[in-house]
């Protein structure tokens, strides 16, 4: 096999279709791999996008989008979330073995990936992975969920309802009793007031991560180009939870979810069996709950969401963490070095100042 690759920052025309086609299809897809992604994910002055494709001869064996952070001295982090795409797991090694050739021609010192890989393919794909060069990055510096939860929805929806745990059926019956409905987000008002919940329910957990999360706006739009949908849930005509899912391949992953909980009824539950339901008639077979701890919560925060999720008995996914390999190994060492010990600092005055 003899592999080779383009690396660009902007793709259109016939090529630029065949591989939004590509990452689509593929078995492991995800929306961070799509070219709408760059579109909706939350802006950085030191960040910018580029397009890798790698071919065996004419065929298309695998490609991805790269977020590219600028660092000293010239050189840049490449991080790809969700990806490298591949269709067949046997092609991940080549294609990783010509990733990082062409990562380290453009001036990048150190790749960051994380295929959403799982199942059969794990072991074959995490070989591959070790034995071109790439670790798994310390758990203080994973960025995604390596652990998810996914509820089932090949199934006739009382089945699925039976498969949830009591308190979550329980949940549903008071939410209808309360007089909580769900529906579709429609418009530029309904768009404002999905922000408007999210924007109150992160002020509420300021312990809550959302630097990655797109706003409402851009969430939007990467469901009108990838499939999904967004609602809200009204009691008595005022607002009180938003939630939003995108399609990636023949599963539904959760965007976000804000709430309001008033008179111990939560919106969430019924949200969620909402995007649930429009998700199984779109085609999806799995929801994916975006993410389980690995092991006992971190803090309370975490325990809550953990136990709001795990109400709907989810089967539980592991999937590889995010691997680093240094493609400059000095540079790596030294610039990313001194980015963790700037953080950490930037960690440190911002508790001593909370």
């Amino acid at each position: 096999m003899t592999i080779r690759s383009t690396l660009v920052t902007l793709l259109d025309g016939a090529e630029a279709m065949r591989i939004d086609a590509f990452l689509r299809d593929s078995p492991f897809a995800a929306y961070q791999q799509s070219r709408a992604w760059p579109l909706a994910a939350p802006r950085h002055p030191r960040r910018e996008w580029r397009y890798f494709a790698a071919y065996d001869g004419e065929a298309l064996v695998g490609a991805c989008v790269i977020r590219a952070t600028r660092l000293a001295l010239g050189a840049w982090l490449a991080t790809i979330q969700r990806g490298p795409i591949v269709h067949d797991p046997a092609q991940l090694a080549p294609v990783l073995a010509e990733l990082a050739r062409a990562l380290r021609v453009a001036g990048c010192c150190s790749v960051q990936i994380g295929p959403r890989v799982r199942g059969r393919a794990l072991p074959q794909m995490a070989e591959a992975m070790r034995a071109t060069g790439f670790a798994p990055l310390p758990p203080a510096d994973q960025a995604l969920h390596h652990v998810t939860g996914i509820v089932w929805l090949d199934k006739p929806e009382d089945e699925i309802l039976a498969g949830f745990k009591q308190r979550a059926r329980r949940a549903l019956r008071s939410a209808d009793k309360a007089g909580i409905v769900v529906r579709p987000v429609d418009g530029p008002d309904d768009l404002a007031a999905y922000q408007r919940l999210l924007d109150a329910f992160h002020a509420s957990r300021p312990d809550y991560d959302r630097s990655g999360q797109a706003d409402a706006r851009a969430q939007s739009a990467l469901v009108a180009a990838l499939g999904g949908a967004m609602l809200l849930a009204e009691r008595e005509g005022s607002p009180i939870g938003a939630h939003a899912f995108v399609r990636q391949a023949d599963e539904a992953i959760w965007l976000s979810l804000a709430t309001i909980d008033r008179d111990g009824a939560s919106p969430g539950y019924p949200l969620l069996w909402a995007g649930m339901r429009a998700a199984r008639d779109l085609g999806c077979v799995g929801y994916d709950l975006a993410g389980l701890p690995d092991g006992a919560p971190a803090d309370p925060g975490e325990a809550g969401r953990l136990q709001f999720k795990t109400a709907f008995a989810p089967h539980r996914r592991q999937m590889p963490p995010m691997q680093m390999a240094a493609l400059a190994p000095l540079r790596h060492t030294m610039l990313l070095g001194a980015r963790r010990a700037y953080r950490a600092l930037r960690k440190r005055r911002g508790e001593a100042h909370g």
